[in-house]
């Protein structure tokens, strides 16, 4: 299955869910991701879910839907999952699944929060990871319960050893993995190497590709069209064969200062030859200026379509 998330469609943003739904079958995609239950009915009104899910299986697509940012300790960015619990951010866990699963999604994917939470934020990054581990462990009765599991996402902010250590403690039939190769570029990982720590546990697949460029005290990533940046899809692909693939147009350009000591004391423990593999990376790009609109991430859209969808 090979289907498009809402917000990588042209005007995506903007389009009420039928409108999503009929734009990705026009592009010949196989299932759409919506960036959340809100995308769908903002309300939550169980009609409106209905409803939606009948229009997708009209049009023969698969649906999926992001859980939203699931964080304990920095309560503000879960507000709408919180909002969706009566002011309670488990309880708005509850009830999303259960809607979902209501209407036939089983797989919603979280985050656990943004690239600065790691390093900026007032609550440690450590206490922050064992909050969600002990909230999703809660909800493991549940999520059994409706034959429903939650996806972590290889986001900016969270290592592919710290996403695999969270599965295995929560428990694999209720956690898994949605894997996001441009994004472990900012964690300094390989994405090769990162797609075989995570694949046992993968169950969707984010495609997208990117370059990285030296610029004053590090690295910076920058996203480039599917088949032009540095991602070995040829060979991340064959490892996950059973994924969801999701295409997804990224559009941050995230900063590595690699040569700043108290970055580098703050960052998790690296492998030498993943952090060498993406200086190569960045080396083999050179000085050049990158060719791509940074900020039209839908100008990629066509390209991506092209290599992916028969």
């Amino acid at each position: 299955m090979i289907g498009i998330i809402k917000s990588s469609l042209p005007d995506g943003r903007s389009l009420a869910a039928v409108e999503a739904l009929q734009a990705a079958r026009q592009l010949g995609s196989q299932g759409l991701l919506f960036n959340s239950l809100f995308d769908i009915s903002p309300t939550l009104d169980p009609a409106e879910l209905h409803a939606v899910r009948q229009e997708a299986d009209r049009l023969g697509l698969e649906i999926s839907s992001m859980l939203g940012i699931v964080n304990p300790a920095l309560p503000a960015r879960s507000q709408p999952i919180i909002d969706a619990g009566a002011g309670d951010l488990e309880a708005g866990v509850r009830r999303l699944v259960e809607l979902a699963a209501g209407i036939g999604i089983h797989d919603m994917f979280f985050l656990v929060g943004m690239i600065e939470d790691r390093f900026e934020a007032p609550v440690c990054w450590q206490a922050q990871f064992d909050g969600v581990t002990e909230m999703l462990a809660r909800c493991a009765p549940l999520l059994r319960q409706h034959g429903s599991k939650l996806l972590l996402k290889t986001h900016e902010e969270i290592t592919t050893p710290e996403v695999v250590a969270l599965v295995e403690k929560v428990g694999p039939d209720v956690l898994g993995i949605a894997f996001d190769p441009v994004n472990v570029l900012c964690r300094l990982e390989d994405p090769v190497a990162a797609a075989r720590r995570v694949a046992p546990y993968a169950a969707q697949l984010y495609v997208d590709d990117a370059v990285v460029r030296f610029q004053e005290n590090g690295i910076r990533r920058f996203l480039a069209p599917l088949g032009e940046g540095f991602v070995d899809w040829d060979a991340i692909l064959p490892l996950m064969p059973d994924a969801k693939v999701w295409i997804e147009m990224h559009a941050g350009q995230f900063a590595m200062p690699i040569f700043d000591s108290d970055w580098l004391r703050m960052q998790p423990e690296v492998a030498l030859n993943e952090f060498a593999a993406v200086l190569a990376m960045a080396a083999k790009f050179g000085a050049k200026k990158v060719p791509w609109d940074q900020a039209d991430r839908v100008a990629r859209l066509p390209q991506a379509l092209r290599r992916l969808l028969p």
